[in-house]
């Protein structure tokens, strides 16, 4: 089951579920930022009432961490 879990400055948690709902994923990436767009309910709700999360980092933080979890992966293999 997808679904994203943050936490803001303030101290308070956000959680959206997305449930058994189909789930579409979508990256884009710039020279500076890649932004990771996760949404539900596309087939069945208009645009303003879809459940999403987007999250939007630096590219050589995204990269460290992606070379990090493959060099991880292929050690359990």
């Amino acid at each position: 089951m997808a679904h994203a879990i943050i936490r803001g400055a303030n101290g308070r948690r956000h959680e959206v579920e997305f449930g058994n709902a189909p789930v579409r994923v979508e990256i884009y990436a710039s020279e500076e930022t890649v932004e990771i767009f996760i949404e539900a309910d596309f087939e069945t709700l208009p645009e303003e009432r879809r459940r999403f999360a987007i999250l939007n980092i630096r590219r050589h933080q995204f990269k460290r961490s992606h070379r990090r979890n493959s060099t991880t992966c292929r050690k359990a293999q």
